[in-house]
């Protein structure tokens, strides 16, 4: 009995320690058609609309594809200025996507594609952004929000 219990305690621990990077929104005010999806990584890739997040965990790697609803609010140097895209954020940036996944059809397949609506950056300068103290960046036209509990 107690061997049953140790290896099932292992496998629940391996389990979501294998999935950690994939996770659930904090509580927090969101728009009112975000689901609470969560991916924590690395930029390792970024073009036009589209960013490739990467998380890696000894041996193990999964990598997290989003597309930008739109550009995000990330205050930048000049007031007003545009809005950031996926090319703007430099590679190496370990950061969260708050994304909705969705299917659709495109030549008569089902595509999955991830929508990121808000970002958060894990890593700042160097020095790692505690979770009440991070800031979410909207990457959405949505400015309706509403408090959801997520966890």
């Amino acid at each position: 009995m107690k061997r049953s219990v140790t290896l099932l305690a292992t496998i629940c621990f391996l389990s979501v320690s294998a999935s950690a990077q994939y996770g659930t929104a904090p509580n927090n005010y969101y728009p009112d058609s975000y689901n609470g999806s969560i991916f924590q990584g690395v930029v390792t890739e970024a073009r036009d609309d589209q960013i490739i997040l990467t998380f890696t965990k000894g041996s193990s790697t999964e990598t997290f594809t989003g597309l930008f609803e739109t550009g995000c609010s990330v205050p930048t140097a000049k007031q007003g200025g545009p809005l950031m895209m996926p090319t703007n954020i430099p590679k190496g940036t370990a950061m969260t996507a708050f994304f909705n996944a969705r299917t659709k059809r495109v030549d008569g397949k089902k595509i999955k594609e991830n929508v990121i609506i808000g970002i958060a950056f894990d890593i700042w300068q160097g020095q790692k952004i505690a979770e009440d103290k991070k800031t979410i960046y909207w990457c959405t036209t949505s400015r309706h929000l509403q408090f959801r509990a997520y966890r």
